[in-house]
């Protein structure tokens, strides 16, 4: 009697074990997406960089060998601050040769001009003939041409000394460095980058395909990720040639109000509501299941279980799709990943 009790007692175990392993099995565990209550106006999303507005090329006006930098990534500098510096000497030494001449042509325009006022003053008491006075006018002509073009090289070998110093042509932070103490550097070689201070905006970059769905001044909902914080925004520019190994077109959305701890790098969100744009409930793309020739998606009601809810696709957009149907509200839960291996009434949970 008491094996009999045992072995029932462990038929019994087995058999809920059984059950138990069943129901473990029939759970499907799934990714997850929530309905949100603004999903049927969110527009195309593109993923993007902060920039400054201006971002000019820094480079010396002329080549040379970089004694020093001054500078380094990141670093805010201020309006006409040093730099980097070129080795000014041979510079230096064509300088102060231009100055030698300048002194010699000076003299000899001083004596020219001299000599044609005497001339002038021969002329009128019929001392020197007429062609005696042009030729002393021609060669005054030509001592004064020569002495403005010395104090023309005197100027520009001044100049030349002085580009041998880069500054900073407004108030800014470096964003790039292509330079070292030691570099020997050509001119117009771009040394270091800089975004200059005052706007900020996020650059994207928009497909070939939806190119003609945005225009300037179109309005930007901004999302930056590092500070968890939105912005509105506004097209400012949108490149008309696009690049030849994206086939994307670059947009620059100008950040309204931006606040100060908004730093040049930062990744960022920008949506844009497209000129064709169609109303719907923006899902992933890998939420929807077909069958049969129609569209339908897996809603997880109360019970955790799956629905299957049919709906009609209006558009797709990459990675997302806006579809139509009265089967979904705000807060729904729907299988975002794993449509095919799901069953009606299958229970099934996140991962």
């Amino acid at each position: 009697m008491y094996k009999k009790l045992l072995i029932a007692l462990g038929f019994v175990a087995i058999v809920s074990c059984s059950h138990k392993v069943e129901q473990t099995e029939d759970v499907k565990y799934v990714k997850m997406y929530t309905i949100t209550s603004d999903s049927s106006s969110l527009g195309t999303t593109f993923h993007g960089i902060v920039h400054a507005e201006f971002e000019p090329n820094l480079s010396f006006r002329v080549a040379g060998k970089i004694i020093s930098r001054n500078v380094d990534i990141g670093q805010q500098v201020e309006k006409d601050q040093v730099l980097a510096k070129l080795d000014p000497s041979d510079l230096q030494l064509s300088a102060s040769s231009a100055s030698s001449q300048l002194a010699a042509a000076k003299s000899a325009y001083l004596t020219q001009q001299a000599n044609l006022a005497r001339y002038k003053q021969l002329l009128s008491q019929n001392f020197v003939s007429q062609a005696q006075y042009d030729i002393q006018k021609a060669q005054f002509d030509n001592a004064k041409a020569q002495y403005e073009q010395a104090q023309n090289q005197v100027s520009n070998s001044n100049n030349q000394v002085n580009y041998t110093t880069l500054v900073a042509p407004s108030s800014g932070v470096i964003t790039s460095i292509r330079m070292d103490a030691g570099q020997v550097v050509n001119a117009g070689q771009t040394v270091a980058t800089m975004a200059v201070s005052g706007a900020k905006e996020v650059v994207v970059d928009i497909p070939e395909t939806q190119i003609n769905d945005f225009k300037t001044n179109m309005p930007a909902k901004i999302k930056i990720w590092a500070l968890n914080k939105d912005f509105d925004g506004v097209i400012r520019v949108i490149n008309s040639a696009s690049d030849q190994d994206t086939r994307t077109f670059s947009a620059r959305i100008t950040i309204n109000n931006p606040s100060a701890d908004i730093k040049y790098g930062m990744a960022a969100d920008v949506s844009i509501t497209p000129l064709n744009n169609v109303e719907g409930i923006e899902v992933p793309l890998n939420s929807i299941y077909s069958n049969n020739g129609k569209s339908y998606i897996w809603k997880i009601d109360a019970k955790s279980q799956a629905e299957l809810v049919e709906i009609r696709v209006l558009n797709t957009d990459g990675e997302l799709s806006k579809i139509s149907t009265n089967d979904l509200k705000q807060s729904d839960k729907i299988v975002a990943a794993g449509a095919n291996f799901v069953h009606q009434g299958q229970l099934v949970k996140e991962y």
